[in-house]
C-alpha cells in the first residue's frame, strides 16, 4: 500500500509540474549590463520572502522612487532612493554597488555579507532583485511604470513561489512618489 501512496504523490508532482510550471528566473550578469537598459529610474512594486521578518523593513513604506546612475568609474553604480512612508514623510536612501569582474553579482559598498543579483523579469521596463544578507534572503520586484500590468506582477509571484517565497507584499503606492533631493 505505502507504494501505491508513493506512486500516487509521484504522479500528483509531475502533474503539479506540468500545470503549474516553474520558470528560474534568467541571471544577469551584472558585468555585462547593458547600461542604457538598467540605468534610470525604477519603482519598487512587490517583495517575497520565505518569512515575513524578511519584509517586515518595507511594511511601512508607501511607495519608492529608485534611480541607478553610473559612479565615478566604471566598476561603480550609484544607487539613490526617495522613500515614501506610509505616514507621508519621504526619507531618502543612497549606497554604491561595486562591479567586479570575477563575480556576476553586485557588492554593496559597506555591506560584505551581503549580495544582490539580477534577474531579467517577463515584462520589458521591469527587473528582478534577489537580495542575501546575514539575516535574510528576498526578491524584490521593479518597474518603470508605477501599475505594471496585473500578469507581470503574477509572474513575478510564480517565480517567488518557485523559490519556496511565499510571503508576499505588495507596495501600496497609494500616494505620489517623493522626489529626490539634491546633494
Amino acid at each position: 500500500m505505502e507504494g501505491l501512496w508513493t506512486y500516487l504523490l509521484y504522479l500528483y508532482g509531475l502533474f503539479v509540474d506540468a500545470v503549474f510550471p516553474c520558470e528560474n528566473p534568467v541571471k544577469l550578469h551584472a558585468n555585462e549590463l547593458n547600461r542604457d537598459q538598467y540605468l534610470g529610474r525604477w519603482l519598487f512594486i512587490a517583495a517575497a520572502s520565505s518569512s515575513s521578518s524578511s519584509l517586515e523593513t518595507f511594511a511601512y513604506v508607501d511607495s519608492t522612487l529608485f534611480s541607478m546612475n553610473q559612479s565615478e568609474g566604471p566598476e561603480r553604480l550609484q544607487l539613490r532612493a526617495a522613500i515614501r512612508l506610509k505616514t507621508g514623510q519621504c526619507i531618502p536612501k543612497s549606497w554604491n554597488y561595486l562591479l567586479r569582474e570575477e563575480s556576476a553579482d553586485l557588492a554593496t559598498e559597506g555591506r560584505p555579507h551581503m549580495r544582490t543579483e539580477l534577474f531579467s523579469a517577463k515584462c520589458p521596463n521591469t527587473i528582478i532583485v534577489q537580495e542575501t544578507d546575514q539575516d535574510y534572503q528576498r526578491i524584490l520586484f521593479y518597474s518603470r511604470i508605477l501599475h505594471p500590468e496585473e500578469h507581470c506582477v503574477a509572474d513575478f509571484w510564480n517565480k517567488a513561489s518557485c523559490l519556496d517565497m511565499n510571503e508576499y507584499l505588495l507596495i501600496p503606492r497609494t500616494q505620489d512618489a517623493c522626489e529626490f533631493q539634491e546633494t
